[in-house]
C-alpha cells in the first residue's frame, strides 16, 4: 500500500491531481482511496489531498504517516509535518517554498525530490500546469501507475476545457513530461535539501493613523 499526502493551496490543482492520480491507478488496476480537505476559500486556502493505491482493498481511508508527500508551497508545510517519517519520500517545490520554512522538517527528511515547478511553469508553459510538473514527478516514483494511464486520466479530466481550448491538451501533457523528466534525473546526493533563498515580500503600509503590512504570498 503506497499512503500519499498532496498539500498546497486553493487555485494550484491539488485536487485535481488527486482525481486523475486515483483514476490512473484504477485504470492500471489497482484499488485507491481518496478524501479531499480544503477551506472554503476558492483561493488561498490550505488544501488537501490523502490518497491510498494498493492492491488489496483499503480498509481505512485516513492514515497518520505517510509514504510520499508532495508539497505546492510554504504553507503546506505546517500541514505536513506531522506526516513525515525518516522513510517518507517529500517531493516540493523548491522554486517556490522558502528555505526557512523547511527548515522545521529538515532533520526528519532522508529522501527527497526537488521539482522547481513554479519556475518551469512560469518561463515554459503557465502557471495553471505547475501542478502537472509535480504530478510527473509524482509518478515516476509510483511502479503501480502505468505512465500512459496518467495521460488518459488527463485527457478524460480535462476533457471539456479542451473542448473549448484545444491547446491545454499538449500543454498539460508536455508539462507532465517535462516534471516526469525532472523525477528520473533528479540526484539528491548532488543536490542539498534547500528552497528558495528569496526573502518573504512584507510591504508596510502607514496613513498616520495605523500600520499594517500586506503579505503577498497570501493576497492573491
Amino acid at each position: 500500500m503506497i499512503k500519499i499526502l498532496l498539500a498546497g493551496e486553493g487555485g494550484q490543482g491539488v485536487q485535481t491531481v488527486a482525481k486523475i492520480l486515483t483514476q490512473a491507478a484504477q485504470m492500471s488496476g489497482q484499488k485507491t482511496s481518496y478524501i479531499p480537505s480544503f477551506g472554503v476559500e476558492q483561493r488561498g486556502g490550505v488544501s488537501l489531498s490523502y490518497i491510498q493505491i494498493a492492491e488489496e482493498n483499503i480498509p481505512y481511508p485516513r492514515f497518520e504517516k505517510a509514504d510520499i508527500v508532495v508539497a505546492f508551497c510554504n504553507r503546506a508545510i505546517e500541514s505536513i509535518k506531522n506526516y513525515i517519517t525518516g522513510e517518507t519520500l517529500l517531493i516540493f517545490d523548491d522554486s517556490a517554498i522558502l528555505d526557512s520554512s523547511l527548515e522545521p522538517i529538515k532533520a526528519k527528511i532522508k529522501k527527497y525530490l526537488a521539482v522547481p515547478a513554479q519556475q518551469i511553469a512560469k518561463e515554459k508553459y503557465s502557471t495553471k500546469v505547475l501542478n502537472m510538473i509535480l504530478l510527473g514527478a509524482l509518478v515516476k516514483k509510483i511502479k503501480e501507475i502505468d505512465f500512459s494511464k496518467i495521460e488518459e486520466a488527463i485527457l478524460e479530466t480535462l476533457a471539456d476545457k479542451i473542448v473549448k481550448n484545444p491547446e491545454i491538451k499538449d500543454l498539460n501533457l508536455q508539462a507532465l513530461h517535462f516534471g516526469a523528466q525532472l523525477g528520473t534525473d533528479f540526484d539528491s546526493k548532488n543536490s542539498p535539501l534547500q528552497g528558495s533563498q528569496t526573502k518573504e515580500i512584507q510591504c508596510e503600509y502607514s496613513d498616520g493613523q495605523k500600520t499594517w503590512t500586506r503579505f503577498p504570498e497570501y493576497c492573491k
